[in-house]
């Protein structure tokens, strides 16, 4: 069973830094898709392109959490809450399809890559002395159940996605749908972290079991 009560590693790229490697990523890509026909059509495959869309949504939610906790001076990790998460996530899964495995390193990924953000956000607000912000959104009321309907998409968006993800040369696959239009138009680069954190999510889908941990 995994387990998160261990420091995690948290790194920090800047919007230059992520437009390099846009850039980059988005040559590479097109030479790929030139030599690799099949891949590049699977790129576009709305299942795929779906999920990404989810992924995208809930890091946006990041932001919300940073506000409330800022406000309540509330701690940026929760292990036990986030334990818990990942234990319902491991019964959950094989309703979907999935093994309870895979759901849980998808979904760690995307715990710690919106912990990314508030990280972020934190040491912004810190530098400038940012006093609590006025009516930010609720956690129990807005963002708490606004995270539980992504958990149900994100399971069954998923699920129809691993033929996609499970697919020869499924890497470049992925690299190929980030630079989707569409997935583009869902990348903020205004806030803070947020550009580190979407790759570390979407290592999830590249590079299975990508939770570092410090003992």
């Amino acid at each position: 069973m995994l387990r998160h009560t261990d420091r995690l590693h948290l790194t920090y790229t800047s919007p230059a830094t992520f437009k390099h490697w846009l850039c980059y990523l988005a040559l590479a890509c097109a030479a790929w898709s030139l030599a690799c026909p099949t891949q590049a059509q699977n790129a576009g495959d709305p299942r795929l392109l779906r999920l990404l869309s989810l992924m995208q949504q809930r890091l946006d939610l990041a932001q919300d959490v940073a506000m409330y906790k800022w406000n309540t001076k509330a701690a940026i990790d929760d292990p036990v809450r986030e334990q818990q998460i990942l234990d319902a996530l491991a019964q959950q899964a094989p309703q979907y399809g999935l093994e309870p495995r895979l759901a849980q390193d998808f979904f760690a990924a995307q715990i710690i890559a919106g912990k990314m953000i508030q990280t972020a956000l934190f040491k912004e607000w810190t530098s400038r002395s940012q006093a609590p912000f006025s009516n930010p959104p609720d956690l129990k009321t807005h963002i708490r159940p606004a995270l539980d309907k992504l958990t149900t998409e994100l399971l069954t968006s998923l699920a129809v996605s691993q033929p996609v993800l499970q697919g020869k040369d499924s890497q470049q696959t992925v690299e190929l749908a980030v630079m989707n239009a569409s997935v583009q138009a869902g990348v903020s680069q205004t806030v803070q972290g947020y550009a580190a954190a979407w790759q570390y999510a979407l290592g999830a889908l590249v590079n299975p079991v990508k939770v570092t941990q410090e003992k």
